[in-house]
């Protein structure tokens, strides 16, 4: 079973966390002895160029280590197929509460008939030039890992319009939400907490993974 498919199924998966400045030699000593299935790496609020994300991908790789990689802003949905060229198992989307930008990260995401992802396959995650690009392009559309994150009261009261087809995972920023929440008069959510248990609620009948476990992420056996 795919990391994807155990995603989807409700099995326990793993995620870490890495920084985008870390030199092989740290990312190794870092990852030792821990069983990560996916490492979360903060590309939103820190600085990186694009020849350092391809490194880091490829050190990652050689720990057969994927990468999920939060990109910079919902808005920017034309970064997301930029990113994993160079490299990324997946991304995570954040600030997400609009259902037109979920369908335009969907969009960039998946290759053809799923979604519009041009062909750059040179540093693309799991391309070793044995199969052709269609064949590739089919093995991504199956593997490739697309999370959004809640991190909004709007978002948590729209999340049904934000499953879409291609979503896997939802994932929480505790932070910005508790903003979110400060914010928002009348509402009869008054915690982070009652906010996820309302996303679980309301995702309980649709084909989605919910994550509550808070940065620096953890075990994922099951949603609330």
């Amino acid at each position: 079973m795919t990391l994807k498919e155990r995603i989807r199924a409700g099995a326990a998966f793993h995620i870490g966390a890495l920084s985008i400045d870390m030199t092989p030699g740290q990312m190794a000593a870092h990852c030792a002895g821990k069983d990560w299935d996916l490492a979360f790496v903060d590309l939103q609020h820190a600085p990186y160029t694009e020849p350092q994300v391809v490194d880091f991908c490829v050190s990652a790789a050689a720990q057969n280590l994927p990468i999920l990689f939060r990109v910079e802003h919902p808005h920017a949905a034309w970064q997301l197929s930029r990113i994993l060229d160079f490299g990324a198992a997946g991304v995570l989307v954040p600030m997400c509460d609009d259902p037109a930008r979920v369908s335009e990260a969907v969009q960039s995401f998946y290759y053809p008939p799923l979604g519009g992802r041009s062909c750059g396959l040179r540093h693309a995650y799991g391309w070793q030039g044995k199969r052709s690009p269609r064949a590739y392009a089919d093995w991504w559309n199956e593997n490739g890992i697309l999370a959004i994150q809640i991190e909004s009261v709007r978002a948590v009261q729209n999340v049904r319009s934000l499953v879409q087809p291609g979503v896997d995972l939802l994932l929480f920023g505790a932070c910005d939400l508790g903003f979110s929440i400060g914010a928002t008069k009348d509402l009869y959510l008054s915690s982070v907490a009652e906010c996820q248990q309302h996303v679980v609620e309301q995702t309980r009948d649709l084909d989605i993974r919910v994550g509550v476990a808070d940065l620096p992420f953890g075990r994922f056996e099951s949603t609330l």
